[in-house]
């Protein structure tokens, strides 16, 4: 298929092959599909530029660039994913055993270029790392030859501590005008704190092929709490 200029701010994506296979094991990618959906591919196709009009659910939900290139690798929402291949939507094409999806600008995540990963759409990648101040009393204690054992206190209110991986532009204005990136000054390598409900993994363990496979978070720098 040739590339395409499309409209509307979707993005035409060939997906890459399906997970449905792992170690050579097949595997039912009906269960738990935020698990399984193909989450990654390659640009196909774009529009000439993006529309955003700062009303609510009308076009995109904040004023951002138009980043992406024809033939970036991308990594997107399962869900738009999901949602392009139902046949009601009709927003996938199906040739030469290749599949062709739709997906609205807004639902990217990162775009992959000369092997480089560039956050978009005001998504900061972070990586998971313990709380700074526990760390450092691990190594005190380490030092006086003792060990440190911390208990398992979780909770739904819990934040996350996270070192930023790959950081991209940030976005210049949103619909909610509560929300704004002005001010989040951070730059790679900086610890941030997260709420708990921010640690959505930008791919599942399972299928993970970004970043040597391993985790990684994404949450746009409106959600950030802090830098430490």
């Amino acid at each position: 298929m040739e590339t395409k200029q499309t409209l509307n701010n979707l993005v035409m994506i060939k997906l890459d092959k399906e997970n449905d296979t792992v170690k050579g094991l097949f595997v039912d990618t009906s269960y738990e599909p935020e698990r399984h959906t193909t989450v990654t591919g390659t640009i196909w196709g774009l529009p000439n530029h993006l529309q955003y009009t700062g009303k609510a659910n009308l076009n995109m939900p904040w004023d951002t660039p138009l980043e992406a290139k024809i033939g970036d690798g991308v990594i997107m929402y399962y869900l738009s994913v999901v949602n392009a291949l139902k046949p009601k939507e009709s927003r996938y094409i199906l040739e030469d055993g290749e599949r062709f999806v739709l997906i609205p600008y807004q639902f990217l995540y990162a775009i992959i270029r000369d092997e480089k990963i560039i956050p978009i759409n005001g998504y900061v990648l972070i990586q998971p790392v313990e709380n700074p101040s526990i760390t450092r009393e691990r190594e005190r204690m380490k030092a006086l030859g003792m060990e440190l054992i911390v208990g398992d206190k979780r909770n739904s209110n819990e934040v996350i501590y996270g070192r930023v991986k790959y950081l991209g532009t940030p976005n210049r204005r949103y619909v909610d005008e509560n929300a704004s990136d002005e001010g989040v000054d951070i730059a790679v390598g900086d610890v941030v704190v997260i709420r708990k409900t921010n640690d959505i993994p930008l791919q599942y363990d399972l299928h993970q092929k970004i970043n040597q496979g391993v985790k990684l978070f994404r949450v746009q720098r409106r959600n950030l709490l802090a830098k430490i």
